[in-house]
């Protein structure tokens, strides 16, 4: 398959994702700006890939939007926006240290 291709597909896939967690975000939050301009991010950089006449400007452009996301979501870290997000994967982490513990808690088997 063509490289290209490849590219646009991980692209737009990316772009669907991101635009995804858009949906799901609350209204107005730092969050849901970071997920739009990153999906915008993922959709110019497949266009890049369509039209290679306008590689570099779009490009520029994807760059910009990504670093903009980034900055926004990096803007919702520090204002206690992912917090729910952190403490969920807390949770989990323990769970399954816990998990791996008791089952583990005998010594190996195989000896």
């Amino acid at each position: 398959m063509n490289p290209d291709i490849i590219r646009i597909i991980v692209a737009l896939s990316l772009a669907g994702l991101l635009f995804g967690q858009f949906r799901r975000s609350a209204p107005g939050s730092r969050r849901r700006r970071a997920f739009a301009l990153g999906a915008a991010a993922m959709v110019v950089i497949a266009t890049s890939n369509i039209f290679a006449a306008a590689l570099l400007p779009l490009m520029v452009i994807g760059g910009g939007l990504t670093l903009a996301a980034v900055w926004w979501l990096w803007q919702a870290y520090q204002k206690g926006e992912l917090e729910d997000r952190f403490e969920r994967a807390r949770r989990y982490l323990e769970s399954e240290r816990r998990r791996y513990d008791e089952h583990n808690r005998g010594g190996s088997r195989d000896d």
